[in-house]
């Protein structure tokens, strides 16, 4: 009995040792656990700060290609703006000095002995306005032609609200809506 006694206590010490060693052994695979959930959340937090890092790459190389042919277009806009800025001054300049030659040609105080000679110089200077203004007639006529272009379009801008108009145009986006639905109905009332 003493043998049955002692392999009894074995056993259960046994027993006890090996619940132990589970119980060690759950804790250890739940601590496990949590760690591959932490490194799962890392893993993960990293994978979106490696997007974020790629989307950030893209986005700013193509800001600054955009920013940079955008710089040169206006550079280039802005000196071809500057080159017809001076260009118009220019002829704004001729302009008026002809036309400061032309009113000061005063027929009242020509002296009449000299008659034909203030004409001559009174019909040189009027020429030469007029051959001057021929010179840059293209040139201020394409001003003219931009002023009318800007024009047009800021009064197509300006186009009031019009009711029927937009209820047409409703409709004319609806319509292939009703169609499909008129037709449906159709053919749900003839199956009937």
């Amino acid at each position: 009995m003493e043998g049955t006694v002692n392999d009894d206590s074995e056993n259960r010490f046994s027993i006890d040792d090996l619940n132990i060693k589970v119980q060690q052994a759950q804790e250890i695979l739940l601590d496990l656990e949590r760690r591959k959930e932490e490194i799962e959340r890392q893993k993960k937090q990293l994978e979106e700060l490696r997007q974020k890092q790629r989307t950030f790459e893209e986005d700013h190389r193509t800001a600054v290609d955009l920013l940079t042919r955008g710089l040169v277009l206006l550079e280039r806009q802005a000196g071809e703006l500057k080159r017809q800025l001076e260009e118009i001054e220019s002829i704004h300049s001729q302009f008026s000095d002809q036309l400061k030659a032309i009113e000061s040609i005063q027929p009242a105080s020509w002296d009449p002995m000299n008659l034909e000679d203030e004409l001559n110089k009174a019909l040189v200077t009027v020429e030469q306005a007029k051959t001057i203004y021929a010179q840059y007639r293209d040139k201020v006529g394409s001003v003219n032609e931009r002023l009318a272009i800007e024009e047009e379009v800021e009064e197509e801008e300006e186009v009031p609200f019009r009711f029927w108009n937009k209820v047409m145009s409703g409709f004319a986006y609806s319509l292939p809506l009703i169609l499909v639905l008129s037709a449906g109905m159709v053919i749900w009332i003839l199956k009937k």
